[in-house]
């Protein structure tokens, strides 16, 4: 059995990344830039609202966890932006393909529903799992053993959806660099939020958390 962190991939972005796809395959000749750069962006945009964001629609809007989260969504978006419109806007289709070919390898298919996912190590599955269980309980002494497991997957998803999406691609030295720095940053910046965000939250945020991510992690035979 592997569990699986999985977003609900949404409509839209399915249906755009299909269509890609097909003008690949059929060696379309109109640039696929824009429509590449639309559909990492929207991929981009629904990984930080459900991975940043998607807690603190739970929270009171002026508690300090809510801006935490917010100022890390704004950071990670505008550096991924930035990024995407930076390395995707001159390329041809060839040397597109290893990112459609990545974005396509994060994709699960589970009874018709497509996820945005990627494998979670077992020692870090059973981890959350046995805080998700203690927090349900009212235990909030596991909320250091909580904190950790939440700074590793974060850069496990920064290693599955940044890095290893712009690892293929063939770029110059300095967009190399660039495009490094800004995984760099993304990492840091998610790694600062964890920190200040977890040690201030009270029973009932955390058993909000675990309300709401519990159902992401899905096992699959």
């Amino acid at each position: 059995m592997t569990t699986y962190y999985a977003i609900p991939c949404p409509q839209g972005l399915r249906e755009n990344f299909a269509k890609l796809l097909v003008n690949f395959e059929q060696n379309s000749k109109e640039p696929q830039n824009q429509l590449l750069i639309q559909i990492a962006n929207d991929y981009t945009d629904k990984i930080i609202e459900v991975m940043v964001l998607g807690n603190s629609h739970m929270m009171d809007q002026e508690a300090f966890a809510v801006k935490v989260l917010h100022n890390v969504a704004s950071a990670i978006k505008t550096t991924a932006h930035t990024l995407i419109k930076q390395v995707l806007s001159k390329m041809n289709s060839e040397e597109m393909s290893p990112l459609t070919s990545q974005i396509r390898a994060r994709k699960l298919v589970i009874n018709d529903q497509e996820y945005i996912s990627f494998p979670v190590p077992e020692h870090l599955a059973q981890s959350y799992k046995y805080c998700f269980a203690q927090i349900k309980l009212g235990d909030v002494s596991v909320k250091h053993k909580l904190m950790e497991s939440m700074l590793e997957f974060s850069s496990l998803a920064n290693h599955y959806f940044y890095v290893e999406s712009i690892k293929p691609l063939k770029l110059g030295f300095v967009t190399r660099k660039i495009a490094d720095l800004g995984g760099v940053t993304i990492d840091k910046a998610s790694h600062a939020a964890i920190k200040k965000l977890v040690p201030q939250l009270n029973k009932e945020e955390l058993q909000g958390f675990v309300e709401y991510l519990e159902p992401l992690f899905i096992d699959v035979n």
